[in-house]
């Protein structure tokens, strides 16, 4: 008679018990029912399977507004449930806020638990748990399912690892499919995946709970080499021979493992080679140190064309017709917005966006170093350390528009308010009409002036800037953020946290900034945190290329990273998450953009040193001394 596995005893045993705990303080109790369900709409349901969210969220706003009641009520919640899962999170809060005005009492657990999973996309694990806290209970058999797994997901963000296994590891016993189970498994996984370090962990005498602590090691060293995992899921084997894991989990990563190594035959990288030489051949030159670094590529042909000198539709038709079976590229925007019409026949990585509302094939993916990113990690982090208001100083461009844009849509999206902003001139050197306007130091001038008319004498006086904001978010190069950030000091603003993006960073500038002293900013893990291959290639590149690897770093990571991500989209295995990269952490969502997770920084005796994402209290204590200097 065969020993019943872990998992057959775990399911006895919870079988017999008359309630379970599957959301931590959510309760499930009695007889499992369901709502009644309004079922998902079959038009959206072909728009999703078809890879056009935008257009299947279209479906339910049309449904949403042909209704009324709970079925409108419902329809929101369908809105923000395809918001949520495509990584949408702007649409996500404009729906659950419209749900939050007309939800009933029996709409409200599954209203707070998008909530919270919008929580956990905007990085914000302690809001997500709050909100499951909330459910006194869940009489819903999915939903609760559904808590469980956002629960355990908040639990690894937060590095609570051993909490996070022990809820998934019961959630295991309410899934009834394969499936499902995979699903619950991956999520384990991927929050192993998640963790920086190994520390020790306490052994809880549950081997199937152990078994899974057991696998943090193996996947913490995902981070520096994610595509290589089989030598120590084969150790790991030999110590848990029962282990669920083994059942549907382990075969998946190991099939995964060999379709990372599995390269196309030719590979075409389309780049401006004239118009943009130095970047483009920084581009090139990381592309194909990773190809050479990865044996596993070592049969791929790479083949570049030159977009300047073919046209970018004429070198795509082009590298098609000479027998790629994966294209990456094009570089420039315009270059990307002709392809797509005509993508679709071979899987190709655009290195840069285009517009959402233009309409691209499943096979269409796209990837690049949008300072859009930056922007909207500022918000992040800013809101994480308590910033609920903000005021924002930009260049009358269209790049500083769109920074504006990016980083008031999360700040406001996340809770908080830009209370004024501003456009400069970027060929000026005198921000002070800026600065004081953004400030309010105008005003407070203005009244001093109108004080000692009235009273025909000389006052002291300091002017006194606005004390309703908690932040500061300007966009600019790096010579007009060395002018900004003394002038904010000056202006009396010196005690607010500081943020910009990673334009404000010049590379190759020796001897550090001091006059940058104080301002946050993101940029890639290539920059501020490198893992050891990275370390060991950006030596290289300053040994064999000095001149171009100082001012072009983050384009050799883009092109690393490029690489790296062939097979996975080649293979069809894009479900990636959280894929440790040197451009950021790299998510593939639903829409086939690749979204960035990037590192924070702050100027400190010229030089960026990385935060932590709670470094609150050395971020302000920085600023206040720096207010002083």
């Amino acid at each position: 008679m065969c020993k019943p596995s872990f998992m057959m005893q775990r399911k006895t045993l919870l079988g017999w018990l008359g309630t379970a705990v599957l959301a931590g303080c959510t309760v499930v109790t009695g007889p499992m029912t369901s709502v009644e369900p309004t079922g998902p709409d079959p038009r959206a349901e072909e728009l999703l399977a078809a890879g056009n969210i935008d257009a299947a969220v279209a479906v339910y706003a049309e449904l949403y507004e042909r209704s009324t009641g709970d079925t409108r009520t419902r329809y929101a919640l369908a809105a923000a449930e395809l918001s949520v899962n495509a990584g949408l999170g702007a649409e996500a809060r404009t729906w659950l806020d419209r749900a939050e005005d007309t939800a009933a009492p029996e709409q409200r657990p599954q209203l707070l638990v998008l909530t919270a999973e919008l929580a956990l996309l905007e990085g914000a694990p302690e809001t997500a748990l709050e909100l499951l806290d909330r459910i006194a209970a869940i009489p819903d058999r999915a939903l609760a399912i559904r808590a469980s797994a956002t629960r355990g997901r908040a639990y690894f963000q937060l590095g609570r690892v051993e909490q996070a296994v022990r809820i998934l590891v019961d959630r295991d016993v309410w899934l009834e499919s394969d499936e499902a189970i995979l699903a619950n498994h991956e999520i384990i996984w991927n929050g192993l995946r998640l963790q920086t370090q190994v520390r020790p962990m306490v052994a809880s005498e549950d081997p199937v709970i152990d078994g899974w602590l057991a696998l943090l090691p193996v996947a913490v060293a995902t981070r520096s080499d994610p595509f290589s995992i089989a030598q120590g899921l084969a150790a790991w084997r030999r110590a848990h021979l029962n282990h669920p894991a083994l059942q549907l989990l382990f075969p998946e990563l190991l099939e995964q493992d060999r379709v990372a190594q599995t390269y196309p035959g030719q590979v075409a990288l389309l780049l401006p080679l004239r118009s943009l030489p130095q970047a483009a051949a920084a581009l090139r030159d990381g592309f194909v140190a990773a190809y050479l670094r990865n044996p596993a590529g070592a049969t791929t042909r790479l083949r570049v064309y030159d977009t300047d000198e073919l046209g970018a539709q004429q070198a795509y038709l082009q590298a098609q017709l000479d027998g790629a079976d994966f294209v990456v590229g094009p570089l420039l925007k315009s270059e990307v917005e002709q392809i797509a019409a005509s993508a679709g026949f071979v899987p190709t990585l655009a290195l840069n966006s285009i517009d959402r509302a233009q309409a691209v094939p499943a096979n269409f993916f796209q990837f690049g170093l949008a300072p859009e990113d930056e922007a909207a990690e500022a918000a992040r982090h800013a809101v994480a350390n308590g910033a609920r208001t903000a005021v924002a100083l930009f260049p009358n461009t269209d790049w500083g528009l769109r920074l504006l844009a990016s980083f008031q849509s999360e700040f406001e999206t996340l809770g908080g308010q830009v209370l004024q902003s501003r456009a400069y001139d970027p060929s000026t050197q005198d921000f002070s009409l800026a600065i004081t306007t953004l400030l309010n130091l105008s005003d407070s001038t203005q009244r001093y002036q109108r004080l000692a008319a009235n009273l025909g004498t000389q006052l002291q006086f300091q002017p006194r800037r606005r004390q309703d904001v908690d932040m500061i978010f300007f966009a600019a190069e790096p010579r007009a953020g060395r002018l900004l950030a003394p002038q904010f000091r000056f202006h009396f603003a010196g005690d607010l946290p500081t943020y910009a993006t990673s334009e404000v960073y010049d590379v190759a500038r020796r001897g550090g900034d001091p006059d940058l002293n104080g301002v946050i900013f993101a940029d890639t893990p290539w920059l501020l945190s490198p893992d050891d291959t990275a370390t060991v290639l950006r030596q290289s590149l300053q040994q064999f290329w000095p001149q171009r690897t100082a001012s072009w770093l983050r384009l050799y990571g883009l092109g690393f990273d490029a690489y790296r991500m062939i097979p996975m989209l080649y293979n069809g295995t894009a479900s990636f998450v959280a894929v440790p990269g040197m451009s950021g952490e790299l998510r593939l969502a639903n829409d086939g953009r690749i979204r960035r997770r990037l590192p924070i920084a702050q100027f400190r005796d010229g030089m960026p040193v990385t935060l932590a994402p709670e470094d609150t209290a050395a971020t302000e204590r920085d600023n206040q001394l720096l207010s002083l200097r």
